[in-house]
């Protein structure tokens, strides 16, 4: 076992937290994939509208890698495609059958290999789960990681509290951990907040990691970055924790199980709670009559890195919540000159009054796109040993070089997202670490 403290970060203190013992339980009747999702795949579509599909069954596959495909979410019927510019497809839109759902058998199957997990997975087609970095791309079963890597500690704003929505799972998250341990020659790392988990500590051949601190102290980079950093040459896997939940079940069951537990939160959510719903649920029938009555942004996803969306839209594929916040277009007069109180929220203290007390984002970023200013800002908050700094400079220079030196292919847009958040140049840094890694994929 190993501990990491983290000090540099930043816990946003975003009003509209949910409470944990307010949880309910939300149907929907459509659930949706859309392949736009996931980075630098080529969909080829093995359904038509109209077609009738059961849970699990392959909606289309990856042009890159054929053997990769993804599972329908739900058994009933495919009621639309959605279609973008040049005929990307947005959105896989299947209407729930829940009696034909709910006839589905199982087959239980013991698996003792590294190859018999890889065609389990692809087999049942349950491959997406399992990510890459770098480059956060669904991984490549071709590929053998130097270690795998899951996450507990969720220190996002507004992110879900995985101790309490996986407290009743920890039957499929071992069973789920006990297979993937064969596809990696490494270490499996679980890094969870000091004294939660504690079922891992039975697991010989899972690395517990405590992690503490601000965030991102939990996010997947920065704890690689402090005990296993990569380089372009490795490879690591990667899980979201309540994913494990869906392969544990597989393993253990032979089933497609693909409900989740969310949490609906934000100043712009009349009672911020938990949703027992399900992966790809429409967002309409989750926030229904529980929106304030005014001009809202909706994010699938946490604030920082999540992904706005309209109530007609679905949950996201790796998103465990869903949060609303106001939308505003406000600037007040002089506002640089504001003595601060309560209205006004700064990290670095540059008002009066202070950051410890919830407060009511808004979309308002107070000011414009303008130079980089270089006050350290990004440095105060980014706890990774990188220089943030330069190695946004590199990539908006073009420099390939210097941006590989400088430890690129150890960053994810939600490793720098709070840079974002903190820049006085209001310069989104987490595109610009997706434009390097684009770069650099597109040009392999």
């Amino acid at each position: 076992m190993k501990k990491i403290t983290i000090k540099k970060g930043h816990d946003i203190n975003v009003a509209g937290k949910s409470r944990i013992d307010s949880l309910s339980e939300k149907f929907s009747e459509t659930v949706s994939v859309s392949p736009v999702e996931f980075n630098y795949i080529k969909p080829k579509l093995l359904i038509e509208e109209g077609q009738s599909i059961r849970i699990g069954e392959p909606i289309f596959y990856d042009k890159n890698n054929p053997s990769i495909k993804w599972p329908s979410l739900a058994t009933g019927v495919i009621e639309k495609i959605e279609y973008g510019e040049r005929r990307a497809v947005l959105n896989i839109i299947t209407r729930i059958d829940h009696e034909a759902e709910n006839r589905q058998t199982s087959q239980i199957t013991n698996l003792s290999s590294r190859d018999e997990v890889i065609n389990f997975l692809l087999d049942k087609n349950l491959f997406p789960f399992i990510q890459k970095r770098p480059f956060d791309i669904v991984a490549n079963p071709d590929e053998k990681p130097k270690a795998i890597i899951v996450s507990f500690a969720n220190t996002a704003p507004l992110g879900t509290d995985f101790n309490f929505s996986l407290s009743q799972e920890t039957k499929y998250i071992n069973e789920a951990l006990k297979n993937l341990k064969t596809l990696t020659v490494g270490k499996i790392y679980v890094a969870v907040n000091s004294s939660q988990f504690d079922f891992v500590d039975d697991l010989e051949f899972v690395e517990k990691i405590i992690v503490e601190g601000p965030h991102p102290s939990g996010n997947v980079g920065v704890v690689l970055n402090h005990v296993d950093p990569i380089n372009n040459k490795d490879i690591i896997w990667t899980i979201k924790p309540h994913h494990l939940v869906i392969l544990g079940k597989a393993f253990l069951n032979g089933t497609y199980d693909f409900k989740t537990m969310i949490n609906l939160a934000g100043p712009g959510v009349k009672n911020p709670c938990y949703i027992s719903t399900r992966l790809g649920a429409n967002l309409n029938a989750l926030c229904k009559d529980n929106l304030i009555d005014s001009s809202l942004r909706i994010i699938s996803g946490d604030v920082l890195t999540g992904k706005q969306v309209s109530i007609e839209n679905f949950l996201g594929f790796y998103h465990s919540s869903v949060s609303v916040i106001l939308e505003s277009f406000d600037r007040p007069f002089i506002g640089w000159l504001h003595p601060g109180g309560k209205s006004k929220y700064s990290v670095f203290n540059a008002y009066f009054g202070g950051n410890k007390n919830p407060f009511e984002f808004t979309t308002l970023q107070n000011g414009s796109h303008r130079a980089l200013v270089p006050i350290d800002a990004w440095e105060k908050v980014f706890p990774m040993n990188i220089y943030i700094n330069a190695l946004i400079r590199s990539i908006e220079a073009g420099d390939f070089e210097e941006m590989e030196k400088l430890g690129i292919y150890e960053c994810s847009e939600e490793d720098v997202a709070l840079c974002s958040f903190v820049c006085p140049s209001k310069t989104d840094v987490a595109g610009i670490i997706r434009k390097g890694l684009n770069m650099i994929y597109l040009d392999k």
